[in-house]
């Protein structure tokens, strides 16, 4: 049999990567590109892909610093949507599926938790931009599949989200002998990028279309995560997180104060692949490269 062709822009990322390792295998022939491989707005250079003949397109390309994007409107706009629009002429010409991972922030945390049938309203230039790319996506190419996600979590030293982040700050102020770290009240689902590859290959393999919403199961503050780092790192006698109220930190993105999305239709029917949040979390720490890194501490 031949190999699928599968094409991932943004290919180096935290979830290109994800989706990188999940798919190299003897069924599929994965072509990663990273920024500096393919700039999408480059209309022309992402055209030149065609030649790889791609059968599905997995496009996690885009500049995912949201308070930047804030303060960065344009150049935001065009990575992702002047950049998306060149993604799926790209689908058109070559024929190839469309799978455009989607954030949570497109949603305002009104309506709790948010489903497929739930109205977007962003907060934020990114998620505005984002939600102008999947309205795009479901214009021009029907037969794409969109997954909204929750915010998540993977790739070791490619994580640049909260528990990356939170991670070695963690590890420095423990071995700087401080005693508390701050984790504020605001509500989302930590979400595992490996759960995410693969419950979005299996969408993939039963050729599904439309809008899924994928995330871990239950939901938490990041004060919650936090403290749930800590418990599962032994330090709970060397430092305690303390809740403080979401504006405690400053911010240039308005994001919403719950994040919480429901998997309705991957639910309904049967395609929930998704682990408990707590539970995805610490089979991630559990690993080797974060007992290396905190060897010696506790």
């Amino acid at each position: 049999m031949q190999k699928q062709k599968i094409l991932i822009t943004g290919g180096s990322g935290m979830l290109g990567s994800a989706f990188t390792e999940f798919l190299r295998g003897e069924n599929y022939s994965v072509r990663p590109l990273a920024h500096t491989d393919l700039d999408v707005r480059d209309r022309a250079r992402v055209f030149e892909e065609a030649a790889f003949a791609p059968d599905v397109v997995i496009h996690t390309a885009g500049i995912v610093n949201a308070d930047y994007c804030e303060e960065h409107r344009d150049e935001c706009f065009a990575s992702h949507v002047g950049g998306t629009e060149n993604i799926i002429e790209l689908c058109r010409r070559t024929g190839a599926q469309l799978l455009y991972p989607q954030t949570f922030l497109i949603f305002d945390g009104t309506e709790v938790p948010a489903t497929e049938e739930t109205s977007p309203r962003p907060l934020s230039v990114y998620g505005e931009a984002k939600w102008r790319a999947e309205q795009m996506v479901r214009e021009r190419l029907p037969e794409a599949l969109i997954v909204r996600m929750g915010g998540f979590f993977g790739g070791y030293e490619k994580d640049k989200n909260f528990v990356g982040k939170f991670a070695y700050l963690l590890k420095k102020s423990v071995a700087q002998g401080q005693k508390s770290l701050q984790g504020i009240e605001r509500v989302w689902q930590p979400t595992f990028t490996e759960e995410l590859a693969r419950n979005c290959t299996q969408l993939i393999e039963q050729h599904a279309t439309g809008v899924y919403h994928m995330a871990s199961h239950g939901s938490a503050s990041f004060f919650d995560v936090a403290r749930a780092m800590v418990e599962i790192f032994g330090l709970e006698k060397r430092i305690e997180i303390e809740k403080v109220p979401s504006h405690y930190f400053e911010e240039k993105c308005r994001r919403p104060e719950n994040g919480t999305m429901e998997n309705k239709c991957l639910q309904a029917e049967g395609r929930d692949q998704m682990s408990h949040w707590r539970l995805a979390l610490e089979e991630y720490l559990r690993r080797p490269y974060f007992q290396n890194l905190f060897a010696g501490l506790v």
